[in-house]
């Protein structure tokens, strides 16, 4: 469907691509996502360091469902090779060492549910990127930050109201900000001394 402009002026518009604007889509729309990556494979190598730093502070929070973006590339494919070596320069940056604290509470409308995790993001130092984080290019498997836990509860700590996460220390591009909700404090004591 060409639409309206084609009719209007006689051409078409490729879609734009911005790297602020590489989350908002379907995943049906996927394989045209990644044709514009391909076509701007140093905005692509942007969007998949962004995911990188996403992962790095949990885990969980791939930006494409359940798949990492960055296992969709291919290295033995000619075609792929640019967006890959455009994430590699991204991940080419100065690093930090970040403190991440969670709480993972119980719902209060319903206890066998867990509710919001408020989160805490500290920066704690910055270096140069870790040689032991692998090459993020030849990585088949995704993203895979390295993370030192210093937890003292040993565990979740389970307990009636919720549980506190161990306190992992990872490290990430320097792109991240501290950020904390408030009252976070308060609540990551109160979490701890139950559990």
């Amino acid at each position: 469907m060409r639409g309206v402009l084609y009719e209007r002026f006689g051409a078409v518009w490729e879609k734009s691509y911005y790297t602020f604007y590489c989350l908002p889509i379907s995943m049906g729309a996927m394989a045209a996502h990644l044709d514009r990556m391909r076509a701007h494979p140093d905005i692509g190598g942007r969007v998949l360091r962004l995911e990188y730093t996403s992962v790095s502070l949990n885990p969980n929070a791939r930006l494409f469902g359940r798949d990492s973006l960055l296992e969709k590339f291919d290295p033995d494919r000619p075609a792929e090779r640019p967006v890959l070596a455009a994430s590699e320069k991204e991940l080419d940056c100065p690093w930090a060492l970040y403190h991440v604290r969670r709480i993972l509470p119980v719902a209060k409308a319903d206890p066998t549910r867990r509710g919001r995790a408020p989160r805490s993001v500290e920066r704690v130092d910055v270096g140069r990127r870790p040689h032991s984080t692998g090459d993020c290019a030849a990585s088949r498997s995704g993203p895979t930050p390295r993370s030192r836990s210093t937890s003292a509860t040993g565990g979740c700590g389970h307990g009636s109201n919720g549980a506190v996460r161990p306190e992992p220390m990872v490290t990430a591009p320097l792109y991240v900000r501290d950020k904390q909700v408030p009252h976070f404090e308060s609540a990551w004591g109160a979490h701890r001394d139950r559990s």
